[in-house]
């Protein structure tokens, strides 16, 4: 083969960390939305068949995203806290989350054989808008609370609460890290209005895939950008700031729609860049973040 001449352009280099940052969040969110969609119109299948696919398969991608492209290193899953802290939180948060999702689906059942099925009857996709947007208002508000309140209920709250922000990393598995009782009563908020509400099936479990793909994403240890993406979605630069060490950063309540946060005066965006530190700034106040035990006890035992 010939050598190129010396004056001959050079072949582009293709850029993954710039292709990543741009274009995970939207390709992402194109995706989950072509699942929920492929999966609320499917009728030949029970509605989620294929969710644990999907779920894998999203995590996967982004547990190798975060090894490859990592925004801080420090920030990232190690040995210690993915055996120590992550697995511990997983396995007690899957089973108050399973054992809340039986008692609120007996529930509904006795409810459904006594009064018989409430029924919208709207369009599944308008349902499913109508569930995220009332479910989010409210954990916008218990969750806001929870930081903010400065009442018996506000420091409860907070207990139960401050268990997810101990960590001084934000990355994808750090999600499942949080007290029981915050994952008992946001599964309630989830279930209990679109259910009330007489939403359809198809209706709950679309807005449940994209809630869930939105606590993923925001954890993400990775430098996505998700542009005006963020005047609609909390996602990962909006989420990490929630995180923030500085309590005045730490905003951001909703979880999926930003717009709660922007109504009220809470919306914080800082494209620029990630925040200094995360954590709590009063570090010393509690337990160690993979001491489970102790954490799990705080709000049974400590004074508010």
């Amino acid at each position: 083969m010939k050598p190129l001449p010396p004056d001959y352009p050079p072949v582009p280099s293709l850029d993954f960390a710039k292709i990543v940052r741009l274009g995970f969040y939207p390709a992402a969110l194109a995706l989950t939305l072509l699942f929920i969609g492929h999966s609320a119109t499917t009728r030949d299948t029970p509605v989620g068949q294929g969710y644990p696919i999907y779920l894998l398969a999203m995590i996967g991608v982004m547990l190798v995203l975060e090894r490859k492209f990592p925004l801080r290193q420090e920030w990232g899953m190690t040995r210690r806290t993915f055996w120590h802290r992550d697995v511990p939180m997983m396995a007690i948060n899957g089973a108050a989350i399973a054992g809340t999702v039986a008692l609120v689906t007996w529930a509904a059942g006795y409810w459904v054989s006594a009064h018989g099925a409430p029924r919208l009857g709207w369009p599944w996709w308008v349902e499913a808008a109508l569930a995220i947007l009332v479910s989010d208002f409210i954990w916008y508000w218990v969750h806001r609370h929870s930081h903010e309140g400065r009442g018996r209920l506000g420091r409860w709250l907070w207990l139960t609460h401050v268990h997810h922000h101990l960590p001084e990393q934000v990355y994808v598995l750090m999600h499942a890290v949080a007290h029981p009782f915050n994952s008992i009563y946001v599964r309630l908020i989830l279930m209990v209005p679109p259910i009330a509400l007489g939403l359809s099936q198809e209706a709950i479990f679309a807005a449940s895939v994209l809630t869930a793909f939105q606590g993923l994403v925001s954890h993400f240890n990775v430098d996505i950008r998700a542009g005006w993406l963020n005047r609609v979605f909390i996602g990962t630069e909006l989420h990490r700031y929630h995180h923030s060490a500085d309590p005045a950063e730490g905003k951001n309540y909703a979880a999926v729609i930003s717009l709660w946060d922007q109504l009220f005066g809470t919306f914080e965006y800082k494209p620029d860049g990630p925040p200094a530190a995360l954590g709590v700034a009063d570090r010393a106040r509690y337990p160690a973040d993979d001491g489970w035990t102790a954490l799990m006890l705080l709000p049974l035992l400590r004074r508010y």
